[in-house]
């Protein structure tokens, strides 16, 4: 019959060369599982990068207007020719003596055929069509 020794005891140098193997594997999985994790893009902050650059594309574009306003201010401020063309084109207004001819946006000028230039022709039409 073996003898049964009531101390069971593991030698020490197991005991260490076993907690070293353990952290070992530890080190391991935390080198190989990491550096996946933090390469991994993740999906919401892709999407808000996107959302980011189109709102950057945005404001450019915006600046961009708001530098087109500054100059028509700083133009209807100072030149007076400005100040006419905004009178003309958004009320309508004209000289007493102007004589004003509207052609419709989708008239094409036909062919000529008594040898003149269709521009001439097509508003020679018109004014005869309006007398």
């Amino acid at each position: 019959m073996p003898k049964i020794v009531a101390d069971m005891h593991i030698p020490p140098a197991l005991r260490r060369w076993s907690a070293r193997l353990a952290l070992a594997v530890l080190i391991a999985i935390a080198i190989a599982y990491l550096p996946g994790q933090v390469l991994r893009r993740d999906p919401r902050a892709a999407k808000l990068e996107r959302q980011i650059d189109q709102l950057a594309a945005e404001a450019r574009e915006v600046a961009a207007h708001n530098a087109v306003l500054r100059r028509d201010i700083a133009a209807l401020r100072s030149d007076i020719g400005a100040i006419e063309d905004r009178a003309r084109a958004d009320l309508g207004m004209v000289y007493p003596d102007e004589i004003v001819l509207k052609l419709p946006p989708d008239h094409a000028p036909a062919a000529p055929t008594d040898g003149k230039p269709a521009a001439i022709s097509a508003t020679a039409a018109h004014v005869e069509a309006a007398l």
